[in-house]
């Protein structure tokens, strides 16, 4: 009786240490997903204005749509580069971003980071600095990329022409990134291939304005000296919308008061000596902010600007 008893309880330990590689298995298998590899990739179009366009990109993002409307990021990990985009057009060659292992899928958003443009002037061999008012160049579209398992590579084709933009004679550049063209080529020779200009206008995200301000005719980047009651004209006429959206304006003037429009003026009282004038620009989707310093001096002390 003990041995049956025996035999009995190590065969039903078998079949539950069997029951449970087998579950084990096939939890594996449940839980295995196919992975892409992707190429990041950028090149350029040339400007006549500038020998060098030296351009730093800092992080890509991808936004994977899922089931249920749930949805993730995906951060291409890579360290800042630095490209001449001129140098590339001439070269007829791409440069490589960052290579990413995800998971293959729909992603329905591609983000890419410009933290710094440095250009060198055709005309004067000088190096200018070139604002980067909006620092992401968003790219969407509800079924962008189609990743399947395998390798893939993304080139964006920047026109340079169209995303550097010159203020007040050459004392002011500013880069907004415009695509000419995107490719999406997989290993295996598919291949999707955007180039038509209102079709690529239609993917890019509304950038937000980028600001421009004057102050007597001076172009102030942050600072403006002024004397006590002096009437002050701040003129942000120059401030650009890439799409061209109707803007509103709205200015703070750090002493109570606020006022409204491209052009405005104003005076400040030697009660303190320095304010914060802050602009506000809306295109009614998105904002841009940009304050400066007014340093008030005793009136008959003479001013300056910076």
């Amino acid at each position: 009786m003990k041995m049956k008893i025996f035999l009995a309880c190590t065969i039903v330990g078998l079949l539950i240490l069997i029951s449970g590689c087998v579950e084990q298995e096939t939890t594996e298998e449940e839980t295995t997903v196919d992975m892409s590899s992707v190429t990041f990739q950028v090149t350029d179009k040339v400007t006549d204005d500038f020998d060098h366009v030296n351009v730093t990109f800092s992080e890509i993002k991808l936004h994977k749509q899922m089931e249920e409307d749930n949805s993730s990021w995906v951060v291409v990990e890579f360290e800042p580069k630095t490209v001449d985009l001129i140098a590339l057009n001439l070269s007829h060659i791409n440069e490589t971003l960052g290579v990413a292992e995800i998971e293959a899928g729909n992603y329905s958003k591609l983000w890419i980071n410009v933290s710094k443009c440095v250009g060198v002037l055709s005309s004067t061999g000088a190096t200018v600095n070139i604002t980067v008012p909006s620092g992401w160049l968003k790219i969407q579209q509800l079924h962008l990329f189609n990743f399947s398992k395998g390798n893939h590579t993304i080139t964006i084709d920047i026109d340079l022409e169209s995303s550097i933009h010159t203020f007040h004679g050459g004392e002011e550049y500013k880069f907004i990134p415009v695509i000419s063209s995107m490719n999406h080529q997989h290993e295996k020779k598919s291949k999707q291939h955007w180039k038509e200009h209102e079709e690529i206008q239609n993917m890019v995200g509304n950038r937000a304005p980028a600001i421009d301000i004057l102050v007597n005719d001076t172009l102030v980047k942050k600072n403006a000296w002024v004397d006590a009651d002096e009437e002050i004209e701040f003129n942000a006429t120059g401030t650009l919308d890439i799409e061209g959206d109707d803007i509103n304006f709205t200015w703070d003037f750090d002493d109570g008061t606020t006022g409204e429009g491209a052009v405005v003026t104003h005076s400040f009282s030697d009660s303190k000596n320095v304010y914060k004038v802050t602009l506000t620009v809306t295109d009614g989707a998105d904002e841009a902010i940009a304050t400066i310093t007014i340093n008030v001096h005793v009136s008959g002390n003479g001013n300056g600007q910076g």
